[in-house]
């Protein structure tokens, strides 16, 4: 294990840096969309409820596999257990770090491509017919997305180069409140809104009856994307945590920071949904298709626009920085090469998954697995199985193959932690997390053969 391992500078900068992976584009872009196709608020309650009871231990989990193994996602595992086949474990994640990564890039590409035409007034007059054709065309002619998502890979790599706590710490403190400061300014303005009751509304209070199993594996889904559980970054980013830090203090900040940030981000986003008769229900699309035409029409519309889309490419940017990091200690670390190599390598790999994904969304594309298109595969693929695959092997492993005085010592940041929210988090971590990750996995098999298994369950009590 190595002691001379980079570290986080300071506390503010490891929570700054943690929560800016967690604070992506899973709060801003896919959290709106997600809950606005599952029902707004009752999803929202089972997202939170998991993020405190379920992905907070694996968080842990994985915080503290980092920090005691001092390594990459494959080498912490090594260390560890003395096992190299324990190194598997961190492999997988390390595939759902590339998997994220292929279909995330792109659409931060297009973040920026919405940055761009909101600065030279692209969306100005625009029906929403019209926003319709001009999104599908961007996206439809295939070079340009590949070239913003190429930009956007070189703000990941100017931050990288510079290391841990001049490049991405460094960078995360500036963006996490700016990220908070233009979210809350955003949900401010749309106090003003006819709909902000509604909007309010849908994501405040909840409409049990349209909850089935697909909700809570969505909510599931959601919050290990989130939190990047299961993709080699948190157990990364815990092995540049120091000593000192108490883990649980910090686990508990960066998910209350994500469960903040996607309420505001509903905030921010539904109430103009209703005030301009827009289904909450719109898909994927609903932040790139549906709200540029509505900014247009607001006060100060222009500035909002601006402001949404660096809000987004702020968020995209601080979850990549995690990601790839983990893939620049793996092959930094593992091939024993310069870390600006290692970026080399890692980057590569990226542009090249994500410009298959770009091309498959093209017309007539036959970039397809499974009659989806790659770019929807890896997104879905990564959500369903390899996250929470990742995340299950990680607490099982750290819950009971672990020494025990090894995980005492982590979560109670050597007696930091009162010993009954360890026992507590032990228990979660042993017995509770584990079957429901495999009930929730079951249960998203048999759904590819039309059978709702937690559905059925819940109708047994209706």
């Amino acid at each position: 294990m190595s002691e001379n391992r980079s570290t986080f500078g300071s506390r503010f900068g490891a929570i700054a840096a943690i929560a800016g992976s967690a604070v992506g584009l899973g709060n801003i872009w896919k959290f709106p969309y997600v809950a606005g196709e599952n029902g707004g608020a009752a999803f929202l309650l089972i997202y939170i409820v998991i993020t405190l009871l379920i992905s907070l231990p694996v968080l842990l989990a994985e915080f503290a596999i980092g920090r005691h193994g001092r390594g990459n996602a494959f080498r912490s595992f090594v260390n560890i257990t003395g096992k190299k086949g324990a190194g598997a474990i961190g492999i997988l994640e390390l595939l759902g770090a590339i998997f994220v990564l292929a279909s995330y890039c792109v659409i931060a590409g297009w973040s920026l491509e919405y940055i761009y035409q909101s600065v030279a007034g692209g969306f100005h007059g625009m029906t929403q017919a019209e926003m319709d054709t001009k999104f599908d065309t961007f996206v439809a002619s295939g070079w340009r997305p590949i070239m913003w998502m190429i930009i956007f890979l070189f703000f990941n790599a100017f931050v990288l180069v510079k290391g841990v706590s001049k490049g991405i710490e460094r960078c995360s403190k500036f963006m996490i409140p700016a990220l908070f400061c233009i979210l809350v300014l955003l949900a401010g303005v749309n106090l003003l809104q006819p709909g902000f009751q509604a909007g309010a509304h849908f994501i405040l209070w909840p409409n049990w009856s349209v909850v089935t199993g697909k909700t809570v594996l969505a909510a599931l889904g959601q919050s290990f994307f989130s939190l990047s559980i299961g993709m080699a970054a948190m157990i990364t980013y815990g092995s540049y945590i120091q000593r000192q830090e108490s883990l649980t203090s910090v686990g508990v900040i960066v998910s209350l920071a994500t469960v903040l940030m996607a309420v505001l981000a509903g905030l921010a986003i539904f109430p103009s949904v209703f005030s301009y008769g827009i289904e909450p229900t719109k898909g994927a699309d609903l932040v790139f298709k549906t709200l540029p035409p509505l900014f247009a029409e607001l006060p100060g519309g222009y500035v909002i626009s601006i402001l949404f889309f660096i809000l987004l490419f702020f968020a995209a940017l601080t979850t990549s920085l995690s990601i790839m990091e983990s893939l620049v200690a793996f092959f930094s670390e593992e091939l024993h090469i310069k870390r600006i190599w290692a970026l080399a390598i890692g980057f590569a790999i990226i542009i090249v998954s994500s410009t298959f994904c770009a091309l498959s969304q093209m017309p007539d594309s036959q970039i397809l697995v499974g009659g989806a298109t790659l770019f929807d595969w890896t997104d879905k693929f990564c959500s369903a199985y390899i996250l929470p695959l990742g995340g299950l092997a990680c607490v099982v492993l750290f819950g009971w193959f672990v020494p025990h005085y090894v995980i005492e010592h982590e979560l109670t940041s050597s007696g930091k932690t009162p010993l009954w929210i360890y026992k507590f988090l032990v228990f979660m971590m042993k017995f509770i997390c584990p079957v429901v990750i495999i009930i929730l996995l079951v249960n998203c098999v048999l759904d590819y053969f039309g059978i709702d298994m937690i559905q059925s369950f819940m109708n047994m009590f209706a």
